[in-house]
């Protein structure tokens, strides 16, 4: 199961990644009404398997109750330690898988209410693709009928501030605000002025902490005006016997499938939040020992 585990990290790490971009320092409540569902549902084991007890056999409580779900949360708390959020997991029968995320720390200061909700809200919706995908993942995995996934983020207190709902029809907000879920704060004549800036260093700083559980590092830069995201391993990988088309078709298999849902975000958010409209996106893979093992560019995919 650690491939299947391995794609959904890594389709979460490049979320968080994508919403770091344009505003990592968020802060503040969502003033909305609170979703009943979302709202009963807590991140306590007990709580979360006493809410498939009526359907104790299904395949979505198999799921929850599988080491794969234990194992998926640990990982991303792992990744979310040093980020003051934490991580959980919970179900509603019959069909629904619940990602919480909850704050240590207070965001509700009582001035930015609406401001936050937009945030998460309109970052979440730029990334609707992933979340749509995510549901054909768990069900080709696990055989399991699930309609829908929500995301639910939670003040330190458990007040609700945000929660979103995907379903495979899901259509993207068109009221107006941003796809990218922030304003164009700040726009760059080029590309590599964005490799240059501040904002570049904290985005590839805060994703190597994502990425430092899963033994990877990520380096961002340019290449004229194709945006360069070039990952190594930490540790060196074991790969003789295998050729290089193999380890290319490991890759095919494995990574394309959750880059390529965020293909169109990622775009996107550079268009909207920065003023760049970029000509491609490479993916690097590279060995410990700085062996190139992988490229492969979004224009391909």
């Amino acid at each position: 199961m650690k491939k299947k585990i391995f794609a959904m990290v890594l389709s979460m790490t490049l979320a968080f990644s994508l919403a770091a971009c344009g505003s990592p320092e968020v802060s503040g409540p969502a003033d909305r009404e609170p979703v009943t569902s979302a709202g009963n549902t807590t991140s306590d084991e007990s709580s979360a398997e006493g809410s498939s007890t009526n359907e104790s056999s299904s395949a979505l409580a198999d799921w929850y109750n599988s080491d794969d779900r234990k194992n998926l949360e640990d990982t991303i708390n792992q990744m979310y330690a040093s980020s003051g959020m934490t991580f959980s997991i919970s179900i509603e029968e019959p069909g629904t898988i619940i990602y919480n995320y909850q704050y240590t720390e207070t965001m509700n200061d009582g001035t930015n209410a609406e401001e936050l909700y937009n945030y998460l809200r309109n970052s979440l919706d730029a990334q609707y693709q992933t979340f749509v995908d995510e549901i054909q993942n768990f069900k080709d995995a696990y055989g399991m009928p699930l309609t829908t996934l929500r995301l639910s983020y939670l003040d330190a207190d458990g007040t609700d501030l945000c929660t979103m709902d995907f379903t495979e029809d899901y259509v993207p907000s068109t009221d107006g605000t941003s796809s990218s879920g922030v304003s164009s704060s700040q726009e760059y004549a080029s590309l590599e002025d964005w490799i240059s800036s501040d904002e570049q260093k904290l985005v590839v700083s805060t994703v190597n902490s994502q990425l430092e559980p899963l033994g990877l590092s990520i380096d961002i830069y340019a290449e004229g005006n194709v945006m360069v995201m070039d990952y190594t391993y930490t540790e060196q990988q074991d790969l003789e016997g295998l050729s290089q088309e193999d380890i290319a078709s490991m890759f095919d298999e494995q990574v394309v499938p959750t880059f390529s849902s965020m293909v169109s975000s990622m775009f996107d958010s550079f268009e909207n939040s920065y003023g760049l409209v970029l000509d491609d996106i490479k993916l690097l893979f590279h060995n410990a020992d700085g062996t190139e093992l992988y490229t492969k560019y979004f224009s391909e995919i």
